[in-house]
C-alpha cells in the first residue's frame, strides 16, 4: 500500500506509459531494416516529379536557396532529369530573389480565399495551379518540402524506386535534423533527437493507415490524388495529418507506403520557436479530433493524453528525485561549520566518516522507496524497461541527427553525454507545450471562443 500521495500519482503515471514504451521499442526493432532505403540501384523509369517548396518568403528565408540547390545537385548526381522545382510563396519579392535559378515561383494571390488557412491555403493554390497546367494526372508526382528541407541522392533514388514498384499513391520517409545543429540553441538541438527516433513509428503508420501522425515534408503523393483530396479542411493547423486521414478514407488501406528516402532539416534555433512549433502541432491535433472515426479518435486522444501527462509525470518524478537525494548529498557535503563571526572551518574527518558510512550502507540510498514497498520485482523491471527505452530513444535519435553532420567524434561523445544528463529536462521541454496547449485549447473552447488570434500559424526562424 502506498501512503505517500505523490508516489501514488507517480506510480500510476509510470504504469500508464508502459504500453507506449513497449510499442515504441517493438516498432524500432521491427522497422529498423526498412527505415532507410538501402537498395539504391539506378533503374531508368523516370516519372515526372515536381519538387514543391512551400514558404512564406524565400527572400526572408535564405535556406530556400539551399534546398533548391540540393535538388539540382542530387538529381544531377543520380542522372535524373524529368523534374521541376516550384516555390509556392506569399512574397512577391521572391520572383526577383530567385531569378536565375531553374525553378518556377508561384505567388499566392492575396485575394485567394479557399476553405483553408496559412500553409494549407498555399498548398491548395498550388493544386489549382497544376490543374490549370493539366498536371493533375497519374504521370506526375509531387514531392513536398519545407523551407529548410534538403535532399540528397539517396532521397531521389528512394522515391524513384517507390514510384517504380507501385507500392502506393502516397508515401513518406525519415526526417533528420543535422542542419544548423551547432548554431541552434543546444537544448533545442538535443531535444530534436526524439523526433528522429519517432520516425520509426511513422513506418508503421504509413503501412497501416490512417497515420496518426504525418509529416508535411518528405511527403510524396501522386498529383491526381492530391488534386482530388485537396487541402480545404477549414481553419486547422495540422493539415498534413488531416490530408493523410482523408486519403485513407478515399483510397483505402493499401494507398500508402514508406519510400525510405531521407530528408535533412534543422532544429528550432531557440526555445520560443521550439515551444510554438510543438504548440501548433498539439492544437492542430485537437482541432482534428472531431473529424475522425471513433477508433482513430481514441488513438489520437491517447496520444494527446500521453503528451499532457508526460509533463505531469516529469515534474513529479523530478520532485521525488530531489526529495530523495538532496538530503543525502547535503548530508555528505555538510562538513563546513559556521560560527557567528562568519568564520568557516572544515571538518574533513566528519566528511570522510559520512562517505564511509554511506559506502558501507549503500542500501540507504533506496530506503525511501523500499520502506514504502511500492514495487515488487516484476513491476520494477517493467518500469526499468520503460525508463531504458526512453533514454535510448534520445541517444538513438541524436545518433541519427549527428550522422549527417561534420561534427567530430569526440564532440559527438560529449553531446551524447550531455543528452543523457539532461534527459529529464529535455523531456519536460518536449512535453510542456502539449500540457499548456491542451489547457489553452479547452479553456477557449469552454468560454465559446474557438477562433482566437493565438491559433495563428507561427513561423519559426530558419
Amino acid at each position: 500500500m502506498i501512503d505517500n500521495p505523490a508516489l501514488l500519482v507517480a506510480t500510476i503515471l509510470w504504469i500508464f506509459f508502459i504500453p507506449n514504451a513497449v510499442k515504441l521499442f517493438y516498432r524500432f526493432v521491427r522497422n529498423s531494416r526498412k527505415f532507410i532505403e538501402k537498395d539504391l540501384r539506378r533503374i531508368p523509369n523516370d516519372p515526372k516529379i515536381i519538387f514543391q517548396i512551400t514558404t512564406r518568403s524565400a527572400t526572408k528565408t535564405s535556406v530556400v536557396k539551399r534546398g533548391i540547390q540540393s535538388i539540382i545537385e542530387s538529381c544531377k548526381f543520380t542522372k535524373y532529369s524529368k523534374y521541376e522545382i516550384i516555390i509556392v510563396t506569399e512574397d512577391v519579392n521572391d520572383k526577383k530573389t530567385l531569378q536565375g535559378l531553374p525553378c518556377e515561383v508561384l505567388c499566392v494571390d492575396q485575394s485567394f480565399t479557399p476553405n483553408a488557412i496559412k500553409k494549407a491555403r498555399a498548398l491548395q493554390y498550388a493544386v489549382l495551379h497544376r490543374r490549370k497546367q493539366r498536371k493533375q494526372n497519374s504521370s506526375h508526382w509531387i514531392f513536398h518540402m519545407d523551407d529548410e528541407s534538403y535532399v540528397v541522392p539517396q532521397t531521389i533514388l528512394s522515391i524513384l524506386k517507390f514510384i517504380r514498384e507501385k507500392k502506393g499513391i502516397a508515401s513518406e520517409g525519415p526526417i533528420f535534423y543535422p542542419l544548423k545543429f551547432e548554431k541552434a540553441n543546444r537544448i533545442t538541438a538535443l531535444a530534436e533527437s526524439m523526433r528522429s527516433f519517432g520516425c520509426f513509428e511513422c513506418v508503421t503508420h504509413m503501412h497501416n493507415p490512417p497515420p496518426i501522425h504525418m509529416h508535411g515534408s518528405n511527403l510524396l503523393v501522386r498529383s491526381d490524388v492530391e488534386d482530388k483530396i485537396g487541402w480545404e479542411f477549414g481553419p486547422i493547423l495540422a493539415e498534413d495529418q488531416r490530408f493523410g486521414y482523408e486519403l485513407f478514407k478515399k483510397y483505402g488501406r493499401n494507398s500508402m507506403g514508406w519510400h525510405g528516402g531521407i530528408l535533412l532539416e534543422q532544429p528550432p534555433l531557440n526555445i520560443k520557436d521550439h515551444f510554438m512549433q510543438r504548440r501548433r502541432w498539439v492544437i492542430g491535433n485537437l482541432q482534428n479530433i472531431e473529424n475522425f472515426s471513433k477508433f482513430f479518435k481514441f488513438r489520437l486522444i491517447y496520444k494527446c493524453t500521453s503528451f499532457f501527462l508526460g509533463f505531469v509525470s516529469g515534474v513529479i518524478s523530478l520532485c521525488l528525485a530531489f526529495y530523495i537525494n538532496i538530503p543525502k548529498v547535503s548530508n555528505v557535503f555538510s562538513y563546513a561549520s559556521f560560527d557567528w563571526n562568519n568564520n568557516v572551518a572544515f571538518d574533513f574527518s566528519v566528511w570522510v566518516d559520512r562517505i564511509t558510512h554511506i559506502n558501507s550502507n549503500y542500501n540507504e540510498i533506496f530506503r525511501p522507496l523500499t520502506d514504502i514497498q511500492i514495487f515488487d520485482s516484476t513491476l520494477a523491471l517493467i518500469l526499468l524497461f520503460s525508463w531504458v527505452v526512453w533514454l535510448f530513444s534520445y541517444q538513438a535519435g541524436l545518433f541519427l541527427n549527428l550522422r549527417y553532420t561534420r561534427i567530430g567524434w569526440f564532440k559527438r561523445i560529449i553531446l551524447h553525454i550531455q543528452t543523457f544528463i539532461l534527459a529529464p529536462f529535455l523531456g519536460l521541454l518536449e512535453s510542456f507545450p502539449a500540457f499548456y496547449s491542451v489547457i489553452e485549447f479547452y479553456f477557449y473552447k469552454l468560454i465559446g471562443q474557438n477562433k482566437i488570434k493565438s491559433y495563428d500559424f507561427y513561423v519559426v526562424k530558419k
